[in-house]
This record gives C-alpha cells, structure tokens and sequence, in this order.
C-alpha cells in the first residue's frame, strides 16, 4: 500500500453537474474520494436518485466503500424576485424588507422596495430587533434595521452594492425562532432515507435540541438510521458547542455562512476550538468550505488555500471537504489528487505541527480502555496496522480518537456501519461474514490483512475483539500478533 492510500484524513467531495457520472465518481475515488456529499439546495429527487446510483456503481468497480451524505438545505433566509439585472443599493439608501407577492403596508416613500421569501418574513421579522445588522450576499451589502412591523422591516444601508435575485440574508447577532427542519428538508428526508443514504447534515443547528428532533423523525421511518452531522454555520450553534457534540454523530465546520455571522477574523479560532472538543470526545468532524476554491478554474491551488488544508490536518479534522470544486468546478480530478498529497505530506508531519493533547479514556469505559492501550501498544512495538473486530463500529471510533500511528482496520460484517466509518480519522474497513467463537479469530485476521496488503509474513499487528463471545459491546481483549506464526489463540 502506497502512502495516498493509507492517507488518515477523509476526503468529502460535493458532486453536482462536474462530477455526475459513474465514471467520473470512479475516478475521483481512485484520486481519493471517501465520501460523496449530496446537496439538497440543488437539484430534484430525480437528479440525486442518479448520483446516489452513480456512486454505489462507481464504489463497486473500486472496491472501496463510499459513504453517502445527505446535506439537507434548511431553511433559507433570502430575497425574493427582483427587476431584472437586479438593484443597486448605496450607503445611506433606505429600504424596505416585505414579503413576496404581498402589497406593503409601510410607506414606501423615499424607499427601496426588497422582497423576502414569504414563509420566512414573519418569524424574522419578530425575532429582529430595531438596530440589528441586515447583511445580503454573504455580507458584501449591510445594512441596519431603522423600524420593525412585522412582516416588514426597514432598514438602512451603510455598505452597499449590487444585489440581484434570491441572494441570501444573514442577521448576525439575532437568535432566529424558524425552524430548523422545513417542509422541503422532511421530503427530502424521507427521500434520502429510502435510497439508504448514510450520513444527514443537518443545517442552521442551534442547540442540541434540533439534533434530537432530526434523529427522532428518522428513527420513525427506518430501523437502519443513517448518522447525523451537524452544521456549525450560526453564532447559537458556537454557544452550545459541548451538548451538541454530546449528540450529534459527527460536525461539519460551515466555514462560509460562519464568517457572515461571526466575522472572518473569529473563523480560524473557532475551527480550532470545534475540532479540539471533538477530538476529546471522539466525535468526527469535517472542515469545510472554500478549501481549494481556486481550483473550480485553476488546475492549481494556491499557496493559502494548501495551508489552510494542512492547518485543518494539524488541527486534527478529520475530514476536509470539497464543495464547488468538484460539483461544478473544471478541474473536480485534479482537485482531490492535490488534497490527497496535502493531505499525505501534512501527516508525515502531524507529530512535528499537529496540536498536542495527552487524551485519557473514559473512566469505566473497557472499550476506551482497550482502545486506548491498543493504540499505545501499537505505536511502541512497531505494528504495521490495528485490527479492530467490531459489530457497531463504537471500537473503531474509540480506537481514532487516540490518534495512532498505524492505520486502523475495522473487521466487520454490516455494509452500513462499514461507510459509516468512512467519516472517522484513519479508519479503513474490511466486510467479513459473521464469525462465530469457535472460528480462528486471529488466523482469519492475518489473512485478511494479507490479502488486502494491510500486512506481511513476520509483520506485528495488533488486535483488538471481544473474547470468547464476539457478541456486540464486549470488546475487551488486545493482544500483538506476529503475522505466520502459530499462536493465533487469545493470550
């Protein structure tokens, strides 16, 4: 195995009108790609029916297993229809927010007329207050409210600029009553979950209450629930970082909607602060947006933007992600092959940059415990990989949050939980049929890594199971193995 393929950091890749055929996902697989991100903001259910179909073909000629995420749009606080080409708006311009297809109720003398999308005008016009910044098109216009009537707001605007059809609307600083699932996210949903899709971002998180609400909905439609990441895009969301790590099955940095309502110059703390309280806890997370932007028309990247990915490599995220790149920029091959060296060439240099932090396991845990020695064992002797037998994959997830130095690979005999590990840091999985306690477990291990080039003959690995019984949550047994000896019972 060359050093791309035991790369540690997970690549996520949004696919869309770049990178929509099997043969395309199988090349960007080939460069990379370990999970495939489904945009919900675009597109119709005929169109993500095709990529999801695509992906699971292109999976299948490469042998690897490719999660697939769900990333359900939310609701959206934006403009409405305006003239055509559009309104230029300068400093000291009033104007008036109502909604769409509405007649206004304000006056509008001496005002610039901007309708909002409808479902939402009310709750933010309550939730706004007189003062509240206004900001359209990921902040370039600002604008501040002067009076609120509910479904109306006036405003006046000290940055101004160019603002045309459906831009989006941010209002840093005002906690938003709408809800954070719509009717178009349940649809969505139910859709997503009967093509089995692996994963669920969930967008405009607040509290840890939304992911209870999302995971509630979903374990009322299946009994093979995908996980469910949150986004952290929304200033509410920052608050209350501990319990909805606590929840949630993984984070997604939003970087960009983030900067609109925090300001650019906090974003790099608190990415730092987001992928530190995950990695305590063992909570994946993605870093995302703007990663390698200049590549949707470059076949270079440049020199920021590959700083910036190895930053987030040493910060210990564990997945970057690519979005306009690959689903609509020119060069989606090139871009996944420029992440993977970055990506490869910043973890040669983890122990040297990367953020240090002497994490313990869980008091009581025997999964943390094994997990945890696992990976300290693994390091001091030597081993060329971790085998880590696990039915939920909770074991492979406790195992990444150490951090070791050899790749981990999950033994396990569900396709599901098997993509699903595609979201963990340094985690490769490998399906087996079910075992039973009499099998020999070490004997099928070694081969198994044999075969898949994980090992060779006289290699050390070490092993992690539940001993005698291989039943689920009875992980309690590490043992080093010398790879073609004959002690292959448990010591």
């Amino acid at each position: 195995m060359n050093s791309l393929t035991r790369r540690k950091v997970k690549i996520v890749c949004t696919l869309g009108p770049s990178s929509s055929t099997p043969e395309k996902i199988h090349a960007l697989i080939q460069e990379g790609l370990d999970i495939a991100r489904l945009n919900f903001s675009h597109g119709n259910h005929a169109f993500h029916s095709g990529l999801i179909s695509s992906v699971r073909q292109a999976a299948q000629k490469a042998r690897k297993p490719i999660a697939i995420m769900q990333d359900l749009q939310g609701p959206k606080i934006r403009v409405g229809k305006l003239p055509p080409g559009g309104i230029d708006l300068k400093a000291g311009d009033t104007i008036l927010l109502y909604p769409e297809g509405a007649t206004p109720k304000t006056s509008t003398h001496g005002k610039i007329l901007i309708p909002i999308s409808a479902e939402i005008a009310l709750p933010v016009s309550v939730d706004t207050q007189k003062g509240a910044r206004i900001l359209f098109d990921d902040g370039k216009i600002a604008t501040r409210a002067s009076h609120v009537s509910p479904p109306e707001i006036v405003a006046e605007v000290e940055v101004g600029g160019h603002l045309s059809d459906h831009k989006g609307m941010n209002l840093p600083g005002t906690p938003l009553s709408i809800p954070c699932v719509t009717e178009k996210d349940l649809e969505d949903l139910k859709f997503g979950l009967s093509q089995g899709v692996d994963a669920v971002a969930l967008s405009f998180v607040r509290t840890a209450h939304d992911i209870e609400v999302i995971k509630e909905k979903i374990r009322k439609q299946t009994n093979t629930p995908p996980i469910v990441i949150a986004k952290i895009e929304r200033e509410e969301a920052i608050e209350y970082q501990d319990s909805i790590i606590e929840i949630a099955d993984g984070l997604l940095v939003a970087r960009g909607d983030m900067a609109v309502e925090i300001g650019a110059e906090r974003v790099p703390t608190v990415q730092k602060q987001l992928i530190h309280a995950c990695n305590e806890l063992g909570v994946p997370i993605i870093t995302a947006t703007q990663m390698l932007e200049s590549m949707i028309s470059s076949p270079t990247p440049t020199r920021a933007e590959a700083s910036d990915v190895a930053n987030a490599v040493f910060d210990g995220t564990d997945a970057v992600m690519l979005s306009g790149e690959t689903a609509s920029g020119q060069y989606p091959i090139e871009t996944v092959r420029t992440m993977a060296r970055i990506i490869v060439e910043s973890e040669r240099s983890r122990d040297v940059y990367g953020i240090k932090t002497e994490k313990q396991p869980v008091f009581g845990s025997v999964v943390d415990a094994i997990e945890y020695s696992a990976s300290l064992i693994a390091n001091q002797v030597g081993a060329v990989a971790i085998a880590c037998l696990t039915h939920t994959g909770m074991a492979a997830r406790a195992l990444a949050k150490y951090r070791p130095g050899p790749p981990i690979v999950a033994i396990l005999e569900n396709e599901q939980v098997l993509r699903q590990l595609s979201f963990a840091w340094g985690v490769h999985g490998i399906i087996l049929p079910q075992l039973v306690p009499t099998d020999d477990i070490f004997g099928i291990v070694e081969n198994v890594l044999q075969n898949y080039g994980w090992a060779q003959p006289d290699d050390l690995v070490v092993v992690t199971a539940g001993i005698p019984t291989l039943r689920r949550g009875t992980t309690n047994m590490v043992k080093v193995h010398r790879v073609g000896t004959n002690d292959k019972k448990a010591t």
